[in-house]
């Protein structure tokens, strides 16, 4: 059922967005192991692909721009396992959590019986999930229980009703094989081959990097109410000065906080270092300006940051995996 007000739009199934006939799926070098289905023009424009692969597995991508603000009150639902990647767009969680572009997160079966999940208007929305199988996960889980923690090795021990949502920053090598999935430049059964290829390559980077973090947590040090207040003070200092950002030293002496204990909670609370975050950041402002073609390349690489095209340019294409001209395209 839609309900519908200025500029936002209430739904309670996300068919309701769809159009009643899926498109043609030549459009997206799609088979007939694709389900390819195009938004409502009033609402938005672009598709929703899901492509069914060998063992269980199965990638979403939803590419889109909103005409408005939608608001999704997910029923309960057991769904599947599955990890995310946001590559653009903010999409606010049943939890209250903000996820943007250049993030990442495990959802469990049952993560969210019932909840509120919100899509901003006026931004394109890039994503990539990679689904599994509740016996695949159990899999991985027994093989690999020392890569993930307590919560995330419930599902293997038969706890239904264990919720668990948890982002982390998608690092650039994850990035680039997103965009190799998106851009897969094969057909039938080749690209099966290499689809499944990529979402096993994707689960990999995912437990290596929860691996990494776990290790890091260990050696992590305690942070106070003040000592998180004041990282995030430093936080928005950084991405309010990406044109003269401040160094490391100038950084902890205005946030009163040396910068041993800046640079681990830094890492403790965002998943990446001060500078590795200010890098992220500028790159997704240049994602949304390029989007939003109101700039030039040239124009964009000096609104974040950047004195000189070329390193503008080199920076964006190692993180997202094409030039930035393209990208605004």
């Amino acid at each position: 059922m839609q309900l519908e007000m200025a500029g936002i739009l209430s739904i309670q199934n996300t068919d309701e967005i769809f159009e009643e006939t899926p498109i043609d799926g030549n459009l997206h070098h799609s088979s007939e192991n694709d389900i390819v289905l195009n938004y409502s023009e009033s609402i938005a424009k672009g598709y929703w692909q899901r492509t069914l692969l060998p063992d269980g597995i199965s990638i979403d991508i939803e590419n889109n721009q909103l005409f408005k603000h939608i608001i999704f009150e997910k029923p309960d639902d057991e769904g599947r396992p599955e990890i995310g990647f946001r590559l653009s767009g903010n999409r606010k969680l049943y939890t209250g959590e903000v996820m943007q572009g250049g993030q990442n997160f495990l959802s469990l079966s049952n993560v969210s019986r019932g909840g509120r999940t919100e899509w901003a208007s006026n931004q394109r929305h890039l994503k990539v999930d990679i689904n599994l199988t509740p016996e695949m996960w159990a899999m991985l889980i027994q093989q690999h229980s020392q890569y993930l923690s307590p919560h995330q090795q419930l599902p293997l021990f038969g706890a239904k009703n264990a919720p668990y949502y948890e982002l982390r920053t998608t690092t650039p090598v994850m990035q680039s094989v997103l965009y190799q999935i998106i851009n897969c430049p094969y057909r039938d059964f080749i690209r099966e081959i290499y689809l499944q290829s990529k979402a096993l390559e994707l689960v990999a980077l995912w437990l290596a990097q929860e691996l990494e973090y776990r290790q890091v947590k260990k050696s992590t040090v305690k942070l106070s109410p003040e000592d998180i207040e004041r990282i995030y003070y430093a936080r928005e200092i950084l991405i309010t000065n990406l044109l003269h950002p401040p160094t490391l030293l100038e950084l902890s002496r205005r946030v009163a906080m040396n910068e041993r204990k800046l640079k681990q909670g830094f890492r403790q609370i965002f998943g990446t270092t001060v500078f590795g975050y200010l890098h992220n950041h500028r790159m997704e402002q240049a994602k949304q300006m390029l989007v939003e073609q109101k700039l030039s390349v040239a124009q964009v690489a000096h609104a974040v940051g950047y004195t000189h095209l070329s390193h503008f340019a080199a920076a964006f294409r190692k993180k997202i995996g094409v030039n930035p001209s393209a990208y605004g395209k």
